[in-house]
């Protein structure tokens, strides 16, 4: 196998992979076409779906990429060759798949991880007619971050300069934490969840309900990257409750060592600059999810993270400023024929998803292994017969 076909170029390489082998291995396909947004190239964007499998089934796997935009290219190939290689003809019975590709068009296209409007769509996932979480130690960094534009290494320096008196006052993982759980007062800042559901939080909302309106369990793998932990590696994100069945059994799939919250924590810590642990969370779409099926049904699973081996940085903090800088560029300048832009794409890209081959057979390798231990244990979901248990519902929580 070429590993190397079924990772995009772009988003339109993407979608057209995508399309044309559902299409020609008996996928049913759906498209939802952004109504305001287009792509770099002035192309139209699309949200699409394709199903395998019996449209009656109780027990459905879905299987999201692109949430976080660039991201998608990992989570576009894995479904890709999940697709080419046939394996919908070998499902378990009473199972069906749902591929949503290019959750998050716009930052799909765009190379970036945000959405036309600068929100995170695994952010998005709130009761917005109810008061929206406050990230108080956020507030403080945007009150003394510098305004001024520019991703140089006097930008960072001011940067850096600015927020250090603050992780000397809060520490290092109260700060990681901070900048990482969602917040919803600072529309131009990092990690904005926004202040409404978003075009593509509502698309999925509608997918989900009417797709899926026949079905009692949802097994859930949302794919993102890239945590740099070593090249094949899967982080496991389990947003079901501890010890509670639907986790139990998510251990069953992949692992109950891979999804202990210890396990997580370890490797947040050694593939993401001071942050000891996993943070917690505000409006995942998978929370969002559940609440649109119970009680009728539940979902089970969680993010999974493509890893790759760690990256030679002196000073990784700085790094991720510098990256967060450039993105705020791409985002705010939207052109792509400069030697800037040119140089940020082709960066982001390789610290997305590599275009290394040894990366791209592990990878890839990973990918249908975990497709496989889900599938089996959706096909043991299924003869199970087991009623629905959505269990505790949330829209936000620490990661426990």
């Amino acid at each position: 196998m070429n590993p190397t076909r079924f990772f995009a170029k772009d988003y339109q390489d993407a979608r057209k992979k995508f399309l044309k082998a559902a299409d020609s291995t008996g996928g049913a396909l759906d498209h939802f076409r952004h109504p305001s947004e287009r792509g770099p190239d002035g192309g139209a964007l699309s949200m699409d779906t394709a199903w395998f499998g019996p449209k009656d089934a109780s027990t459905i796997l879905l299987v999201l990429s692109g949430t976080h935009g660039a991201e998608g290219f990992c989570g576009s190939a894995a479904q890709l060759l999940w697709i080419e290689e046939g394996r919908a003809k070998d499902l378990p019975a009473g199972v069906a798949v749902l591929k949503v590709h290019a959750v998050n068009p716009f930052g799909f296209s765009h190379w970036l991880r945000v959405n036309e409007g600068n929100v995170d769509l695994n952010r998005n996932w709130l009761d917005f007619d109810q008061p929206w979480p406050k990230n108080p130690i956020y507030d403080e960094v945007q009150k003394v971050l510098p305004k001024r534009p520019g991703y140089d290494a006097a930008a960072v320096d001011e940067h850096m300069e600015a927020v250090a008196p603050l992780y000397k006052k809060h520490g290092d993982w109260a700060m990681s934490d901070a900048l990482s759980r969602g917040q919803y007062d600072h529309p131009g800042g990092t990690q904005f969840g926004g202040q409404k559901r978003e075009w593509s939080s509502l698309t999925l909302d509608y997918i989900l309900r009417t797709k899926c309106a026949a079905a009692r369990h949802i097994a859930y793998i949302d794919w993102h990257s890239l945590v740099r932990i070593g090249d094949g590696k899967f982080v496991y994100l389990c947003f079901n409750q501890t010890g509670d069945p639907l986790f139990k059994r998510v251990g069953a799939w992949w692992g109950e060592t891979a999804i202990d919250r210890k396990t997580v924590d370890a490797q947040w810590g050694a593939g993401i600059a001071r942050s000891e642990r996993r943070p917690s969370r505000n409006g995942l779409v998978m929370w969002g999810l559940q609440h649109i099926l119970a009680p009728k049904a539940d979902l089970a699973g969680g993010v999974i993270e493509f890893c790759a081996d760690s990256e030679p940085h002196n000073d990784p903090l700085r790094h991720r400023l510098q990256q967060s800088l450039k993105a705020q560029y791409l985002f705010t300048h939207r052109r792509y024929d400069t030697k800037e832009a040119k140089a940020i794409v082709e960066e982001m890209r390789e610290g997305c998803c590599p275009t290394r081959r040894n990366w791209q057979e592990r990878a890839l390798a990973a990918a249908m292994n975990t497709y496989d231990k889900t599938l089996e244990g959706a096909g043991r979901w299924a003869a199970d017969n087991a009623p629905a248990q959505p269990g505790k519902l949330l829209r936000s929580s620490s990661f426990v």
